[in-house]
């Protein structure tokens, strides 16, 4: 069993380095988790400026967005990746005059799109999802306080986002977290423009 264990982790590993997974994967939490969070802003907001006191109504329309950007996640990278990858054997097989089929790059194209499919469904639904959390405890908190919850939350995940962002790229932390926080509160501002709507 350990063995198998080791195996499995090995041929992950080189996996990892044949189709290049870590680092595609770091992509797509950035940007798929920026996509979630921001989009999820939006529909809370939408919620408040209409004055939604029902917090279930605000869990329906933002569990309804999470399903869509996580299926959505999916479905996109899969085919793309799918597509991309298919060419890129297709390209090294010419190359090589060699067919690839049931080689290790071959199982390793074949296992990246699987993980990146998953990573960038998953990164979208989970960054939108977790400002909804605070809803969930509509029945004994106020509404307006499950809303400030929410916008902290959302808040917080563009602090993470930032943060990672400046690790991964090795630039100053401090600028990354500021632009990815200077992009919830323009969000919030061009959508209070909606309030002015008659």
């Amino acid at each position: 069993m350990k063995k198998k264990f080791r195996i499995f982790l090995h041929n992950i590993a080189l996996y990892n380095k044949i189709a290049n997974i870590s680092q595609i994967s770091r992509r797509y939490i950035a940007l798929n988790g920026f996509d979630g969070v921001i989009t999820i802003i939006g529909v809370v907001l939408g919620n408040y400026i209409i004055s939604a006191n029902e917090y279930k109504h605000v869990i329906i329309t933002g569990c309804a967005v999470c399903i869509s950007l996580l299926v959505s996640g999916v479905w996109s990278a899969y085919n793309s990746e799918s597509a991309e990858r298919a060419k890129e054997i297709h390209d090294l097989e010419l190359s090589t005059l060699h067919l690839l089929n049931g080689t290790i790059i071959s199982r390793a194209q074949k296992f990246a799109i699987i993980v990146l499919s998953a990573v960038n469904g998953v990164s979208s639904g989970i960054s939108a999802f977790i400002p909804i959390i605070p809803f969930f405890f509509g029945n004994v908190l106020q509404i307006n306080t499950c809303y400030y919850l929410s916008a902290a939350l959302a808040f917080f995940i563009l602090f993470a986002l930032g943060l990672f962002l400046g690790k991964v790229s090795k630039q100053n932390i401090i600028i990354s977290i500021i632009k990815m926080i200077f992009a919830g509160v323009f969000c919030i501002s061009l959508g209070y423009l909606l309030s002015f709507i008659d």
